[in-house]
C-alpha cells in the first residue's frame, strides 16, 4: 500500500470519522495508513487524539512520541505530548513539550494555549496569562481561547480582563455553557443577580451542554442553598407560635393559659403567609422551569437535599402543635418550642461552619 491512492484515501476517511466523533473507526483507519506512512507526523498526532478520546491514554502518548520521532519540527505531536503527560503526573515533562511546541510553532495559537494550561498546573499564573493572551492574539475568533484566558486573568488579579474574556467567548459562541455559567457567577458575586436568577443561568447553560457535570454540580449546590432557606421560614413560624401560645411571656405580656383560640388560629394564617411569600414568591416562583425540575430531581435522588426540608418540617410540626393544643402548662410549651428550634438552629450553625471551613480551604489551595 502506498502513500498515494489507497493510503491517502485511508487518511481522509479517518479524518472524516473524526469530524463526526467516530474515534474508534478513525483510529483503526489511521493506524492502517501509518503502516505504510510512518513518517507522517500529522497522522501520528491524529492517531494520538483518537486514542485519547477512546480512553487509551498510554496508546495516545505512544502515538504522539512516534510523531515527534517522525518529524521533530512538527508542532502538533509536541502539543499532543504536552496535553497527555499531565494525566500521568509528568507535569515537568509536559511543560518542556509545550515549550518545544511553541518553539516549532510560534504562530500557532494551540501551542500557546497548551503552554498556558501547563503553566496553570505548575501554578505560574502570570506565565499562563501571558501565554493565553498570546493565543487569543493569534486566533481572536476562537471562543475556546477567550474562555481559557479568563482563569489566569482571575488568578493574576485582572477581573476586568476575566469578565471581558467571558463576554467575548459568549459573543463568539452564544451556546458556550461554561462561559455563561462563570459569567453568571461573577454577576452573582457582584450582587447583580439573585440566587434564583443564577439558578436559571445554570439551567440554561446545562440546556446548551447537558453533559457538563461541573455546571450540573454547581446547580445542585445552588438548589441546596435555596432549600436551606426553608429552615428560616420554620424558625419564624416557631417564634410566631411561641408568641401566640404565650410560651415565653415577657414584661406586661398576658400570662394566662391556655392562650385564646383566636390569636392562635390567626398565627396559623400568618405562618401560611410566611411560607407563601418566602417559598413561592421570593424564591421558587422566580426559578425558570429547568431549575424547578432540578429541585424535584435533586429531592428524589439526593438524600442530603431532603435534610433542610426535614428540618423545616420538624420545626413546623412543633409550631403547629404549639398553637393548636390549648396548653395549660408553660413548661411543656417551652420544652416543645425548644425541641422544635434547637435541632434546626444547630443544623444551620454546623452547616455554616463546615461551608466556611471548605471555603477557607479552597482559598488556601488557590493561594
Amino acid at each position: 500500500m502506498s502513500n498515494t491512492g489507497t493510503g491517502t484515501e485511508l487518511k481522509e476517511r479517518a479524518k472524516a470519522h473524526m469530524e463526526v466523533e467516530r474515534y474508534d473507526q478513525a483510529a483503526e483507519l489511521m493506524a492502517r495508513y501509518l503502516v505504510d506512512a510512518p513518517g507522517d507526523a500529522w497522522a501520528w498526532s491524529y492517531l494520538a487524539d483518537c486514542r485519547f478520546r477512546c480512553g487509551d491514554r498510554e496508546g495516545a502518548l505512544k502515538a504522539a512520541d512516534e510523531g515527534i520521532a517522525a518529524d521533530p519540527e512538527c508542532w502538533y505531536p509536541w502539543e499532543r505530548r504536552a496535553f497527555l503527560l499531565p494525566f500521568f503526573g509528568r507535569v515537568d515533562e509536559a511543560l518542556e513539550a509545550a515549550r518545544e511546541a511553541v518553539r516549532v510553532g510560534p504562530d500557532i495559537s494551540d501551542t500557546h494555549s497548551i503552554l498556558a494550561k501547563c503553566l496553570v498546573i505548575k501554578g505560574d499564573g502570570e506565565g499562563a496569562y501571558e501565554a493565553s493572551l498570546r493565543a487569543v492574539e493569534l486566533s481572536p475568533d476562537d471562543a475556546r481561547l477567550h474562555f481559557n484566558l479568563a482563569w489566569p486573568a482571575e488568578a493574576t488579579g485582572r477581573p476586568d480582563v476575566q469578565e471581558q474574556a467571558l463576554r467575548n467567548a459568549l459573543r463568539l459562541e452564544p451556546d458556550h455553557a461554561a462561559a455563561r455559567a462563570r459569567l453568571a457567577e461573577l454577576r452573582a458575586d457582584a450582587q447583580q443577580i439573585k440566587l434564583p436568577e443564577l439558578a436559571g443561568e445554570y439551567a440554561a447553560a446545562l440546556g446548551a451542554e447537558p453533559n457538563a457535570r461541573y455546571i450540573e454540580h454547581k446547580l445542585n449546590l445552588l438548589v441546596l442553598r435555596l432549600l436551606r432557606r426553608t429552615r428560616w421560614f420554620a424558625l419564624i413560624c416557631l417564634v410566631m407560635a411561641a408568641l401566640a401560645s404565650r410560651a415565653f411571656p415577657t414584661g406586661d405580656d398576658p400570662r394566662e393559659l391556655p392562650a385564646p383560640l383566636g390569636p392562635r388560629l390567626w398565627s396559623l394564617v400568618l405562618m401560611s403567609v410566611v411560607w407563601a411569600l418566602g417559598a413561592w414568591f421570593l424564591a421558587y416562583r422566580k426559578l425558570p422551569r429547568g431549575a424547578r425540575s432540578t429541585v424535584w430531581s435533586l429531592l428524589r435522588r439526593h438524600w442530603p437535599a431532603r435534610l433542610p426540608l426535614a428540618h423545616a418540617l420538624w420545626g413546623m410540626v412543633c409550631a403547629v402543635v404549639l398553637v393548636l393544643v390549648p396548653w395549660t402548662d408553660r413548661g411543656y410549651e417551652q420544652t416543645l418550642a425548644l425541641v422544635g428550634a434547637v435541632p434546626v438552629v444547630l443544623a444551620m450553625w454546623f452547616g455554616h461552619a463546615w461551608r466556611r471551613q471548605e471555603n477557607e480551604r479552597r482559598e488556601k489551595g488557590k493561594g
